[in-house]
């Protein structure tokens, strides 16, 4: 795995294997996440501490997320948040999206007995992803056709899935 400053992500394709990329800034890391976004096909699915505002909390993001969502009925968004009151309180643009497309895509909190889970990644259709090893940092790999990775990270999404709650506090209140 090669360190790359700040890729062009367009020549990659998902589903295409190629040798992970190693990223090291929140820059790289966002537009890798744009990247994937923009070919998604039927579920993105996010676990984050914060809602990572450099990475989720942009126009760029939630307009691929938009056009992400518009494409099918089928298609589905899924965000784990370990901690969500930072991004409550600073009135993040994600909690905005998922508010008005309540149909298509949700945040939940993970269940305690996750609390301790520290990686953050982005998948998509079980084929790419955006992986980091620790939450709090912007030190990434990113890969467009590692089907065993995105598959081992969405089997463990799906079991922290399962057990996790809705919070109140990223519900709209209609006055």
């Amino acid at each position: 795995m090669a360190l790359a400053d700040h890729p062009d992500f367009s020549a990659f394709e998902l589903g295409r294997a190629h040798d992970p990329i190693e990223l090291d800034t929140s820059a790289a890391v966002r537009d890798a996440c744009l990247a994937l976004l923009g070919q998604a096909r039927r579920e993105v699915a996010i676990i984050t501490r914060h809602l990572d505002p450099a990475l989720f909390d942009n126009q760029q993001t939630i307009d691929a997320l938009r056009s992400f969502v518009l494409r099918s009925r089928r298609t589905r968004v899924r965000v784990l948040v370990r901690d969500p009151e930072p991004a409550v309180r600073r009135g993040h643009r994600l909690l905005a999206f998922t508010q008005r497309l309540s149909s298509y895509a949700e945040i939940r909190i993970p269940a305690p007995e996750f609390h301790a889970y520290n990686a953050a990644f982005l998948a998509v259709d079980g084929i790419g992803i955006v992986h980091r090893a620790m939450s709090d940092r912007f030190e990434a790999t990113v890969s467009f056709g590692d089907r065993q990775l995105a598959g081992e990270a969405m089997r463990q999404f799906e079991d922290m899935w399962q057990s996790s709650r809705s919070d109140p506090s990223l519900r709209r209140i209609h006055l």
